[in-house]
């Protein structure tokens, strides 16, 4: 039996390709030219939370010397989805409201106050403008969002995970929620992002590039859901190591022929 060894190189240096191109899919921040150093973009700006419809909103008020005037601006025991207010206290005499489907929250005295729209801080800013005309003292209010949830699909594992700050990019959520394995599909991260009017926009981010700092999509917001989609080696299950001791038998017998073949030439 005859083997052309040029062949055999060419098969050899064929699966060595292959090989490296799919090493080349699976590190992150990868840049043209790998150099040591190098500075991204960002989008941070994009990554301010606005409050929406079902979302929990702390709220916390102090007015410095007068005790009894917060009093009258805070909630009694209730819970009430229609109006908008969730009567649980937090911590420092912080306060919870639900936002209501139209967007308000059923604020003491005030009344209903439409929220959706603003950020923390110019929620903050707001509440302080509506309550100034009421007090002598200037009032000091803080807002956040209480309920900052990501969600997470696909290969890894799932779940769901509360974020306690204000801001979180898509690595930062990933390390929460489950890194891709080495066969998962780093080009194609899908992020189902809920709009205002509660449409959905489906997004596709290769997340292996250190420009993904620069994508809109790269600050979360609560309400992402992360689908980390699998390679086909995934799908491929116990197949994948059959196949892989086939071609290490295969290659075994094509380099002993191969030898055998060299040294009847001679």
């Amino acid at each position: 039996m005859k083997i052309n060894i040029f062949n055999v190189i060419f098969l050899l240096l064929l699966l060595g390709a292959t090989s490296c191109t799919s090493y080349k899919k699976i590190p992150y921040f990868q840049m043209e030219g790998d150099p040591k150093v190098f500075e991204t973009k960002s989008n941070a700006e994009k990554g301010v939370i606005r409050f929406q419809p079902g979302d929990i909103i702390g709220i916390a008020l102090n007015v410095p010397g007068e005790q009894q005037i917060v009093g009258d601006y805070s909630l009694s025991a209730q819970y009430s989805v229609a109006g908008g207010s969730v009567g649980a206290q937090g911590a420092a005499g912080e306060q919870t409201y639900l936002v209501s489907s139209s967007g308000e929250i059923n604020f003491p005295t005030l009344g209903l106050v439409k929220v959706t729209g603003y950020t923390p801080e110019e929620l903050q800013e707001y509440i302080k403008q509506l309550l100034q005309g009421r007090m002598k003292i200037v009032p000091i209010v803080s807002a956040r969002l209480t309920n900052f949830t990501i969600y997470f699909l696909g290969d890894g594992g799932g779940g769901q995970r509360i974020v306690n700050k204000d801001r979180i990019d898509i690595f930062e959520a990933l390390s929460m929620g489950g890194d891709l394995s080495m066969s998962g599909r780093r080009d194609r991260v899908l992020l189902r992002r809920q709009l205002p009017d509660g449409s959905f926009k489906f997004v596709r981010l290769d997340i292996s590039k250190a420009d993904i700092s620069t994508s809109p999509y790269f600050y979360l917001r609560q309400n992402d859901l992360i689908y980390k989609q699998p390679g086909r080696a995934a799908s491929m299950g116990p197949d994948i190591a059959l196949m892989g001791t086939i071609t290490g038998v295969a290659s075994f017998i094509l380099s002993v022929f191969t030898f055998v073949s060299l040294l009847t030439r001679k």
